[in-house]
């Protein structure tokens, strides 16, 4: 009996093949579809999931990817605007500043309130607390092809820092103003 052999472990590697069976069956249904955005912005949530941006044709799209170990699907959201707001955030470090596991780092960055029809979604871009990713043609999310191992697609996704956050505010900029560069 190894150190990962314990029922906990079962348990997690069910979900994640799970997980990825859920984005396969996805990612062929957006083939059929022939949906197959130039850009798409990824990125992370507070529980594990995470939201994409992008656009097709004119159209502005929300896809929604289920939190780990959710019953949820993923889904694909159409709307001809998004109605939008941003929520600055800001957290003062605390102690050391998260140096030698003392303290908490701080954080800035920002909420995208996205209003899906009466119903809030709140987006965090902020600095060490979340990642995201820019993709292009090659998109992990909509390839059809299986993931080795028992990958979860959002720990592809780089952590947030001050660089990434300026980046990916500018491509969500473009993709809400229909200028994808």
């Amino acid at each position: 009996m190894g150190l990962f052999n314990d029922e906990n472990e079962r348990v997690r590697k069910q979900k994640l093949k799970e997980l990825e069976d859920k984005r396969l069956r996805f990612a062929e249904s957006m083939q059929r579809e022939g949906f197959a955005p130039e850009r798409m912005l990824l990125v992370s949530t507070e529980r594990g999931g995470f939201v994409g941006f992008c656009r097709d044709g004119k159209g502005m799209c929300l896809i929604v990817g289920p939190d780990f170990g959710s019953d949820d699907d993923f889904a694909l959201e159409r709307y001809d605007a998004l109605v939008t707001r941003r929520e600055d955030f800001f957290q003062p470090a605390e102690g050391l500043g998260g140096a030698f596991g003392f303290g908490r780092k701080g954080a800035v960055g920002f909420h995208l309130i996205v209003d899906r029809g009466g119903v809030e979604l709140a987006v965090p871009f902020i600095v060490n607390q979340n990642s995201a990713m820019i993709c292009g043609k090659r998109n992990p999310l909509l390839s059809v092809k299986r993931r080795r191992g028992d990958a979860n697609l959002v720990w592809d996704m780089q952590p947030m820092d001050k660089r990434l956050l300026e980046k990916a505010e500018r491509e969500l900029r473009a993709i809400l103003e229909g200028e994808i560069r």
